[in-house]
């Protein structure tokens, strides 16, 4: 008796490992040229089985669902099941036009196994959208068809149907009932379900149209979206009470270690996803400490938890989903608060060496949180400042602090903080990428909070001033402190404000020492007299000395009077114009 050949563990290891070769290949490709290499494989189906489900969810989006009709033909049920819960849910609620959108496809790919799917697997949820979609009523024996109103259809006689409105109220009374704003995708689709299911099996079709009319919507509903969420969690995609917590900050000695197996061979069972670690091409600590650990064993199962850490993000943030190009801020955040981690977890010099290891022995998802515990305890500190600052005291807008600033605190004061890019990266606001990000956002958080104290010590002299001025939401940090030195200086007092005209012009002149009606041909600087003279002047208003002043913000007035240097410092006299003073309050 003749028995076939058992298969070797080896070539199976090997066909594994073909595969998964073939697979990083193909996704390494552009979406459209990614499909033709899938199609044209030895092994279409088993190719396209290996793929997981989150990177064949991204490369159908890229090429567009309807256009790729033959890749997802090939595609698992559990392949399937992903892209529903992916595309047809919006919180706890079925987003009806999706799921129309997407079982169509389903069904356009192959009507066969669509069939068999819905009669071995979801029978009770397609009866639930049929009846959310649907009106179905039977002939009873005492009827004729004649009494059925022309608006319902029928396939075999007995049971009618017609289509309810998208937005159907299920308490609104039969005559109400429009159903003139049906689309023609779910026209056509449940009409096509119909008949197919009829002609294949007419007592099925006969069962179901009448299991339909009794559906519990409410509990049928509530059991999708629990078996929705279990098979999401499995990717990484937690229930949002539970995702959120990846952003409770974290001590670096708190982090959970990995539990490493000593015995590790071979490829792991499920493939790694390849969104994740494509997306990749930033310069920064983590990266280059994971590139690493291109050759450790344990590689896959990082990039595995990443993915799932990325995952956990796009929920916690509520972050609508639909291609890698939707998930690729999401990416570059996790990125960059794991660069952040790093950085607070290691010795100075930063060690490529020792950032692998950490990454090797701890949890990411700690690691992240340490990251982002550094922006938190920023905007923790912005916040407490702003309870107990001179500013909030005297009810001023936070537009007081000017341009610059105001973006710092913006940031900083959200619900999840945001690093002030200014533009530099061609956004406004952006998440921390760095520890340098975080430092630089410190230093400028410490001048705010610096210039707060200055102006709180001055309370006294400035309470008159903030009466007078005709409106607070123009008044900014710099107007403020200049326009109330310079009335000092030239003997106004506080609630002469705006300065009037003729008497800046004798501030201006002592500023810069210059008149006349010819613009100097290049800015003239202010005079170190002046400069001692603010000084002098600040200290006496503040109590505090010189030196103290100057180790408190020196850096920040010499901004200051730089600012005033380009502002004014290229204008003669004759050519003043209240009008475009912006560093005073003058009258027009």
């Amino acid at each position: 008796m003749n028995h076939p050949k058992k298969t070797s563990a080896g070539s199976i290891q090997q066909v594994i490992a073909e595969l998964g070769e073939l697979r990083r290949t193909v996704l390494a490709l552009p979406a459209e040229k990614a499909m033709d290499a899938i199609l044209n494989a030895r092994q279409p189906a088993a190719l396209v089985h290996s793929i997981p489900e989150t990177d064949l969810f991204f490369l159908v989006q890229d090429i567009g669902p309807e256009d790729c009709l033959p890749l997802l033909a090939l595609a698992s049920n559990a392949q399937w099941d992903f892209m529903l819960d992916m595309s047809t849910w919006k919180g706890d609620r079925i987003k009806n036009r999706s799921l129309t959108r997407w079982l169509n496809l389903r069904y356009l790919a192959d009507p066969d196994r669509f069939l068999r799917w819905f009669q071995n697997e979801e029978t009770e949820f397609i009866e639930w959208y049929l009846f959310r979609n649907i009106q179905i009523r039977i002939l009873e024996p005492d009827e004729e068809p004649a009494d059925i109103p022309d608006a319902f259809m029928t396939i075999d006689h007995m049971a009618y149907f017609r289509f309810l409105p998208e937005s159907f109220d299920m308490t609104a009374s039969e005559e109400e009932i429009d159903a003139s704003d049906t689309d023609e995708e779910r026209y056509t689709f449940i009409t096509r379900f119909l008949e197919k299911l009829y002609s294949e099996d007419p007592i099925q079709y006969q069962n179901v149209m009448l299991e339909t009319r009794t559906i519990l919507s409410n509990e049928t509903e509530e059991e999708a979206w629990r078996i929705r969420n279990i098979r999401m969690a499995e990717k990484g995609f937690l229930p949002f009470d539970e995702a959120i917590g990846v952003y409770q900050p974290l001590k670096p000695d708190a982090i959970p270690r990995r539990i490493i197996f000593k015995k590790r061979t071979g490829e792991p069972y499920l493939p790694v996803p390849a969104y994740a670690s494509g997306m990749l091409d930033a310069d920064n600590l983590f990266v280059r400490s994971l590139k690493a650990l291109e050759q450790d064993r344990m590689l896959p199962e990082i990039q595995t938890e990443l993915a799932s850490l990325i995952n956990q993000l796009v929920v916690a943030d509520q972050k609508q989903v639909a291609s890698k190009a939707d998930i690729e801020e999401v990416v570059k955040k996790a990125v960059g608060y794991l660069s952040i981690g790093l950085e607070r977890m290691s010795e100075t010099p930063l060690d490529v060496v020792r950032s692998a290891s950490l990454i090797r022995s701890r949890l990411l998802s700690g690691i992240f949180r340490v990251g982002y515990g550094a922006a938190l305890e920023l905007k923790w500190q912005a916040q407490g400042w702003v309870k107990q600052s001179w500013f909030m005291a005297k009810k001023l807008p936070l537009g007081f602090w000017g341009e610059a600033w105001l973006g710092v605190l913006g940031g900083l004061l959200i619900k999840k903080p945001l690093f002030f890019d200014n533009y530099q990266t061609g956004v406004l606001y952006r998440e921390f990428r760095s520890l340098e990000d975080i430092q630089a956002t410190q230093i400028l958080l410490n001048q705010i909070i610096r210039f707060d104290q200055i102006l709180g010590a001055m309370t006294d002299d400035l309470t008159l001033f903030l009466q007078s001025v005709p409106s607070r939401q123009s008044l900014s940090y710099k107007s403020l402190i200049l326009t109330r030195w310079a009335q000092c200086h030239i003997g106004l007092s506080p609630e002469n404000v705006p300065i009037p005209m003729d008497s800046f012009i004798l501030f201006f002149r002592g500023l810069f020492g210059k008149a006349g009606k010819t613009e100097p041909a290049k800015p003239v600087r202010i005079r170190k007299v002046m400069k001692s003279s603010f000084l002098r002047w600040l200290s006496e208003k503040t109590g505090w000395t010189s030196s103290e002043l100057t180790e408190r913000s020196g850096p920040e007035m010499e901004r200051l009077f730089a600012e005033l240097e380009a502002d004014l410092g290229g204008v003669s006299e004759a050519n003043l114009n209240p009008r475009y003073i912006q560093l005073f309050l003058v009258a027009s």
